[in-house]
């Protein structure tokens, strides 16, 4: 994933931001594409040959196909070869990581041809997962944004069902908040866009994404340059209110590729969504204005700050 991530917790103490970090770092550890052993990294250099890899990776898997589908192919997992290939080949975190995309790999693979075997034996009276996964070959898998949104909420709930009363969890930008939160029971977050505060929107239980017109963000129905430039060039930014921050992440993803036709489809999900135009013009569904803060509101010093972060 290869960005920084921002926890606050509401009614827990240190062990509690240990929790947090741990788990990041084993998600980390797991889903980056700039990690050579991680679980992504080793699917896609396995070519279609089987890897084990952990159930944390399974959920991730999982979610990169019901994302797929329930956008009709515009969140896409599989374009990892076009992003190298337009030069997105190291971490902006870390620039001495970088990834090599294996021979073969196609610049947009089969999401529908991964497989998942989820073999759940007793040893020893001890329960043991034991996944196995495999690519189709030519496939080439980046966890990206939605690494950032499902960690966010992954993170979320283990802080919850370990006893803290409230908390938030931001991932890159992609953020996810549960629990009772510090502005009479929920949270307010911040939306930026390059030039500061845009909007605030108020949030009990949920998640929170903002996608732009940067230099990675893919579009799978174009040609080699795949990329999201000025095919909607008049569409700068879009913010997802959603379930979660894996959903809300897909959700802004969705809207970058497709544009305003996407629109319709987010309000019929009844989704928040606020985009927002070069010409600083902008456009929400009607469930935005559920979340949205009136422009007089004055936000409490706890407010989350929600940035685009990097894949």
């Amino acid at each position: 994933m290869g960005c920084a991530a921002e926890v606050e917790v509401i009614g827990g103490d240190a062990s509690h931001l240990e929790l947090a970090r741990r788990r990041l770092v084993h998600l980390e550890h797991r889903w980056s594409r700039f990690i050579a052993d991680s679980d992504i990294s080793r699917l896609n250099a396995a070519q279609g040959a089987p890897v084990s890899i952990d159930p944390s990776t399974v959920v991730l898997l999982d979610a990169m196909v019901h994302g797929h589908h329930a956008t009709d192919g515009a969140f896409d997992p599989t374009v990892l070869a076009t992003v190298v290939r337009l030069g997105y080949a190291a971490s902006r975190h870390d620039p001495a990581l970088r990834v090599d995309v294996p021979a073969g790999t196609a610049r947009r693979g089969d999401v529908t041809g991964i497989e998942v075997v989820r073999d759940d034996r007793v040893v020893d009276g001890a329960a043991i997962g034991i996944n196995v996964a495999r690519l189709p070959a030519g496939t080439a898998l980046d966890a990206g944004g939605i690494g950032k949104g499902l960690a966010a909420d992954l993170v979320v709930h283990e802080l919850l069902s370990a006893g803290a009363h409230g908390a938030m969890v931001s991932v890159g930008g992609d953020l996810r908040v549960g629990g009772h939160g510090p502005n009479d029971g929920d949270w307010v977050i911040a939306v930026h866009d390059d030039d500061g505060i845009v909007d605030h929107v108020c949030l009990h239980d949920g998640g929170v994404a903002t996608s732009g017109t940067v230099h990675h963000q893919v579009d799978p129905a174009q040609g080699d340059a795949a990329i999201v430039t000025d095919r909607s060039a008049r569409l700068v930014q879009a913010t997802v209110v959603g379930g979660s921050a894996m959903w809300a992440e897909v959700c802004a993803t969705w809207v970058m590729v497709r544009g305003i036709e996407a629109l319709d489809h987010l309000e019929r999900l009844s989704l928040g969504v606020r985009l927002q135009f070069a010409d600083g013009t902008l456009r929400t569904t009607q469930s935005w204005h559920r979340f949205a803060l009136a422009p007089a509101a004055d936000p409490m010093a706890s407010t989350t700050q929600v940035l685009e972060g990097t894949n």
